[in-house]
């Protein structure tokens, strides 16, 4: 199954939501803005990731560059 996440970035905290390709939420949470807390949160689906959308913002640049890094997707 093809997963989606979502990131809305704040400066302490970010939303984020899987959803299926079909837009069915999968799992809502709320985590520190963190790339480790990020990871931890979307652990379970890393492997059936498509996608992840983070905010354009100066938080979600650097979120976005440390996800990349730590293996997450940004291909659709």
């Amino acid at each position: 199954m093809e997963l989606y996440a979502g990131l809305d970035v704040g400066l302490e905290e970010t939303s984020l939501c899987v959803t299926d390709r079909d837009g069915k939420t999968v799992r809502e949470a709320k985590v520190a803005t963190e790339p480790s807390a990020i990871r931890s949160a979307l652990e379970g689906f890393a492997d059936r990731l498509n996608r992840i959308g983070v905010e354009a913002s100066s938080l979600g640049i650097w979120l976005y560059r440390e996800l990349h890094a730590a293996g997450l997707p940004d291909r659709g």
